[in-house]
């Protein structure tokens, strides 16, 4: 895949993991205003499991956007050796 194509690529990652990680802060959110009404132990283990999808989510975003500033590097430097 070249240079462009991957850039691209990234951009939908990125935004598709911000659209994943707002969905499961605002699921996360629900569970903190309905928290009395059902089962503390089942409530706790599906706001765990949300916490470490979200915090999973961050760190694919950041892998994400550390690839495209390598990748702009690579195109710039490929550029100027042209």
């Amino acid at each position: 895949m070249d240079i462009a194509n991957r850039l691209e690529s990234i951009e939908q990652e990125i935004r598709q993991v911000e659209n994943e990680k707002l969905q499961c802060e605002q699921r996360l959110g629900l569970f903190w205003e309905h928290f009395p009404a059902i089962d503390p132990i089942i409530i706790q283990s599906h706001m765990l499991s949300l916490k470490n999808q979200i915090r999973s989510l961050e760190n694919r975003k950041r892998a994400l956007l550390k690839e495209q500033q390598e990748l702009i590097v690579r195109a710039v430097v490929t550029h100027r050796g042209n």
